[in-house]
């Protein structure tokens, strides 16, 4: 398998360039409560073994779109634009590497005081072959 490095500076490419209502995008632990909003997260999880392949494996794969506190529209808005940019989308890496994207889950409403800010998280996998 690939290291998470390159997944992660593909993901960071992809979604600079196509993400119309957030342009900056940082890791996790980045941004503070003074952070321009609004700003995405994007967190690369753990490795879980597929459940009928022991050469198979999912990476998770997390993301936060971060608005100021107010309406939860605009993180609405943002939710279905980053499901619609990465749900079954196939990216590649620098080095030549394909990999998907599926979408799992999206998380509730929630505040984060300690950003000032107000999110919902969208959780992804990436399906991976190999160990």
């Amino acid at each position: 398998t690939e290291g998470g490095v390159w997944m992660r500076a593909a993901l960071y490419q992809y979604l600079a360039a196509n993400c119309q209502l957030i342009k900056s995008w940082h890791q996790p632990g980045g941004p503070d409560k003074d952070t321009q909003k609004p700003y995405g997260v994007i967190k690369l999880g753990e490795e879980t073994r597929a459940p009928f392949n022991n050469r198979g494996f999912f990476r998770e794969l997390t993301i936060w779109p971060y608005f100021k506190v107010g309406s939860f529209v605009p993180v609405d808005q943002a939710v279905a634009e980053l499901k619609g940019l990465l749900a079954g989308t196939i990216l590649t890496t620098s080095e030549g590497h394909k990999f998907e994207i599926e979408w799992v889950h999206t998380g509730g409403d929630f505040q984060d005081p300690d950003l000032d800010a107000i999110t919902r998280r969208i959780e992804f996998r990436i399906p991976r072959v190999g160990r």
